[in-house]
């Protein structure tokens, strides 16, 4: 008998998600022990086997498991199948105002009349001269400045922070992008020192994304999208740039498909053809000194 038309590739094999496996499987061990209870012992055992072979079949008994363990399944039980939460902080805002228009307040960026988003002219060379102002790696003094009362090396680019958050960056590159970024705005923006923590890195990351150059190896900065739909969670849209050079990973951040129109026309990138978007006005209140 061909089982080909009942097979589902996309939930089996390699594409086989494992809390949706384990859930399926004790709903069918219970409505298996079920039927034996009220009718016979080798009814609930038949029952189960055809249970089983549609979950080894088609990745699942109950239809529409991926949007119920996606909707429903709580983020400890997801980590115990090692699937880790899609993060989404990094574009979204940390503050009551708009990340974006308090980098346009600042003057850090432009945003042009078809609401593209790139680092103004000013901030490029102040952040080139503290680049080429560092002798050596951001360290621990480094990240206290910009994150931190007290931070503590952890391992590579990892920091433990106040005793209670772990920071890690993606790249050597990425962390030096930040301490030098975070130099320049504590020079020259009124207010930079007062934000909160969480408010300065969704600040400092928005940066990153926008870097045309790597602070490491100055080569050429490439940026990437791609809609990513994971099981078990929302879609998002993940947006990453990498040195053509040296291959430094500079920014790596997600956001909900939901928010895709409003932040993909701003980075310039394409997420399945969203519409660039104007974003709020700017911010009063945090503008350069």
């Amino acid at each position: 008998m061909d089982i080909g038309p009942v097979r589902q590739p996309e939930y089996t094999g390699e594409n086989r998600c494992l809390p949706c496996t384990v859930v399926n499987v004790a709903i069918a061990l219970t409505l298996a022990g079920t039927l034996g209870i009220v009718t016979t012992v080798p009814v609930g055992a038949t029952a189960l086997g055809g249970f089983l072979a549609v979950i080894y079949l088609r990745g699942y008994l109950v239809p529409g498991t991926p949007e119920l363990t996606e909707r429903y399944l709580p983020a400890s039980v997801l980590r115990l199948f090692g699937k880790e939460p899609i993060a989404t902080r990094s574009l979204e805002g940390t503050a009551a105002e708009d990340p974006w228009d308090q980098l346009v307040a600042a003057e850090v960026v432009d945003r042009s009349s078809e609401g593209t988003l790139s680092l103004t002219d000013r901030f490029r060379e102040e952040f080139r001269v503290e680049i080429d102002r560092r002798e050596s790696a951001p360290g621990a003094d480094d990240v206290e400045a910009l994150a931190a009362s007290e931070a503590v090396e952890r391992g590579p680019r990892a920091y433990s922070i106040d005793g209670n958050r772990l920071l890690r960056w993606e790249s050597d590159a990425a962390l030096l992008a930040d301490a030098a970024a975070a130099s320049v705005l504590r020079a020259t923006v009124e207010g930079w020192s007062d934000l909160e923590r969480d408010a300065r890195l969704a600040l400092l990351e928005r940066i990153r994304l926008l870097l045309e150059r790597c602070p490491g190896c100055d080569g050429p900065v490439d940026r990437n999208d791609e809609r990513v739909d994971p099981c078990c969670q929302p879609p998002h849209v993940a947006v990453w740039t990498v040195c053509r050079d040296c291959d430094a990973v500079i920014a790596d951040v997600t956001a909900p498909e939901s928010d895709v129109e409003v932040w993909a026309g701003l980075l310039g990138v394409d997420a399945d053809g969203a519409a660039r978007t104007d974003a709020s006005e700017a911010v009063e209140g945090w503008s350069n000194s």
